[in-house]
């Protein structure tokens, strides 16, 4: 239904380009707008219209200069309230709530004058107020007008050709496979929403955790139970160690308690969100992306993450700063303790493991609550030491360790998402009370520069070295196995065929391509065959040849041809033959889906035929494209199995034909 609506929306767009222009007009103008601006995500309205762009859904020059004189056209609006209102503007929201919009900006002009508006166009903290601020100031008209048009006219390729590099990529990766362009637009909105979210609860809590920690101390003073802990974590006269044992316990074996009690009251794990998300995950699968998702996982595995706590711990015990060498000790015995007794009490299995039969769940995940002490702690000690402004890059930073890697676990079948979520919140917890106890029982500063730089080269190192020895066995031992079913030669030859996959389906289950082909043989002969009657090897990607995808001139020969999905498994052989029209070509994508003639015997492939073009983007991009309405044919691969047995077969399409290859 989704998709629909999409279609009909972008139908509509093109049949009605006034309207887009003028949305395009309008947005840019708003988005300039001194007080609109300044609630408007300018950079992510632009960046997303760019992204229309690099998926050819919008003209980039209709969009470019409707752009820049909405852009010009909002700022001299700006300037012009400015110029009337004066000082009078500060009496506005939301400048009357954050009276340092309008105090940045000032700072900003007064340094660089009327090059500011040039500037401050590109310059995301004063974008929204710099044109307002000029007014105020009295700058002449003329002055402004000439650095608003030479800004509008750079502004908007800067903004827009990062979106069209997404939406070109997201249309190659859409056509090789919906299931990456799907998993792209995941990892980009997770990315988004944790930059959001760490750099808003860093902000809230900078503002307000002071009072909030000082009214709990206060309340907690006179209470039996809550007013020991309390002190022994805020007040730096007293000892910390009776605190954080305490609560310590309690987090373990309150967790430990909420483990048993859901399993006595069956509700074990898996939940029916977990099982839902794994097979979401289980259909997301790529080749690509399981690369890059099991090197992201091997961060976190604890041959890193120990040499990395181990060397920040004897850099703090060298430094003599006793009281964080504790508390990093108090972070990682946490972790330990948890491992082992989460590993005891609470067995682990994997989301692959169960579907397979077992019985065992895990709850949390020690090893997302160790990545979250390690790394989140860390940070703490970092961001003490930074001003408060820049602390949430800190954390930031910490967040994109954390975060992707329990992504990818989740991604890879390791975990399940409730065990994972517990593991994040645990170790969140517990860096939270560590972070207050380190701040009000800690004055000796950390010299966080040489820290830093021991850290990050412990990590890299380590992981350069474990990713060396164990990323090839760990990218085989997470692989979706394929179940492998041995047929007959006669019932294949009768009616078995119709139990091997007839269409490639991308993600969702949708049907992308017919399979033309089901060849019994091994590689090398299939391989030998095609190339006596004039197919090649594929041009296979690489970044020369990738890199051509951004010359408006280039021949069909030099592009490379870039693999396809078919439940999770890329072609395993790809040929290409090329005729008399130097910009079209043939493609020949065969599978090995698992099927065997006889125990022991060859493979069944089974088969695609596409033919690919040339297509110009923009006059920016060349793509090569496969054209889905072009049918091979029928002599195209007749001489590649001269000599063998065939027979053609009506598949689950009735205007395709399915041709079976033996010997």
């Amino acid at each position: 239904m989704q998709s629909e609506f999409v279609n009909a929306l972008f139908a509509w767009v093109t049949a009605h380009p006034g309207w887009m222009s003028f949305f395009i007009f309008v947005s840019a103008a708003a988005e300039s707008l001194t007080i609109v601006g300044v609630i408007i995500p300018g950079a992510l309205v632009m960046f997303t219209l760019g992204a229309f762009i690099g998926l050819g859904h919008v003209d980039f020059w209709s969009a470019y200069w409707w752009s820049t004189w909405g852009a010009i056209v909002g700022d001299a609006i700006s300037f012009w309230i400015g110029r009337v209102f004066q000082q009078g503007i500060r009496r506005v929201w939301p400048f009357t709530k954050h009276p340092e919009l309008i105090t940045r900006s000032e700072e900003f002009f007064r340094k660089h004058g009327g090059k500011g508006v040039l500037f401050g166009r590109f310059f995301g903290p004063v974008r929204g107020t710099i044109p307002t601020v000029a007014g105020m100031m009295d700058m002449s008209w003329r002055n402004f007008m000439i650095a608003n048009v030479v800004s509008g006219v750079l502004w908007a390729p800067v903004y827009l050709l990062p979106g069209m590099a997404f939406g070109a990529s997201l249309d190659i990766a859409s056509r090789v496979a919906g299931r990456l362009a799907v998993l792209i637009l995941i990892v980009v909105a997770m990315l988004w929403a944790t930059t959001w979210l760490v750099k808003h609860l860093v902000r809230l809590f900078q503002a307000h955790a002071a009072d909030w920690v000082s009214r709990f101390h206060v309340w907690s003073r006179n209470r039996r139970w809550i007013g020991p802990i309390s002190a022994s974590l805020l007040d730096p006269e007293k000892a910390e160690l009776r605190g954080l044992a305490t609560l310590a316990v309690l987090l373990l074996g309150g967790i430990v308690l909420l483990s048993l009690s859901l399993s006595a009251a069956g509700r074990q794990l898996p939940s029916g969100l977990d099982l839902s998300l794994y097979n979401f995950f289980q259909e997301l699968r790529t080749p690509w992306a399981d690369a890059l998702m099991v090197f992201t996982a091997e961060l976190g595995d604890y041959p890193v993450t120990l040499p990395v706590s181990l060397v920040v711990f004897g850099w703090l015990i060298e430094r003599r700063n006793h009281e964080a060498a504790w508390l990093w000790l108090a972070a990682l015995g946490f972790g330990m303790v948890t491992n082992l007794l989460f590993k005891g009490l609470l067995p682990v299995s994997s989301p692959a493991e169960i579907a397979q039969g077992g019985v065992d769940y895990s709850f949390p995940s020690s090893h997302a609550t160790f990545s979250t002490l390690v790394f989140g702690f860390l940070a703490v000690l970092v961001a003490r030491e930074i001003p408060p402004a820049r602390r949430w890059i800190v954390y930031l930073a910490a967040a994109f360790m954390i975060v992707p890697i329990a992504f990818a676990r989740l991604y890879l079948g390791i975990h399940w998402l409730t065990e994972t979520l517990a593991g994040l919140c645990l170790g969140l917890i517990w860096v939270a009370v560590l972070g207050l106890t380190y701040n009000h029982h800690t004055t000796k500063s950390v010299a966080w520069r040489q820290l830093l730089f021991a850290s990050v080269v412990t990590l890299l190192a380590t992981d350069m070295l474990h990713v060396g020895i164990h990323f090839r066995a760990d990218l085989q031992r997470y692989q979706p196995q394929l179940i492998e079913q041995v047929l007959s030669r006669a019932a294949w030859w009768k009616q078995d065929w119709r139990r091997l996959p007839q269409q490639r389906r991308d993600f969702g289950g949708q049907h992308r391509q017919d399979f033309v082909l089901q060849w019994a043989g091994t590689r090398a002969e299939v391989a030998e065959r095609l190339e006596k009657a004039g197919w090649q090897p594929a041009p296979t990607a690489n970044v020369k040849n990738m890199l051509l995808w951004l010359s408006p001139q280039v021949q069909l020969w030099e592009l490379p041809v870039l693999p396809q999905i078919h439940e999770g498994s890329e072609d395993d052989l790809t040929l290409v033959r090329y005729g008399d029209d130097p910009n079209t070509r043939w493609l020949l994508r065969l599978w090995d889906v698992g099927a065997r003639l006889e125990q022991g015997g060859p493979p069944i492939w089974v088969g695609s035929i596409s033919q690919q073009k040339l297509e110009p983007r923009m006059r920016l991009f060349t793509f090569a494209v496969d054209d889905p309405l072009t049918r091979a044919p029928v002599d195209l691969l007749a001489p590649a199995w001269q000599g063998l047995r065939t027979r053609v077969v009506k598949g689950v399409n009735p205007n395709e034909r399915i041709t079976l290859i033996a010997d």
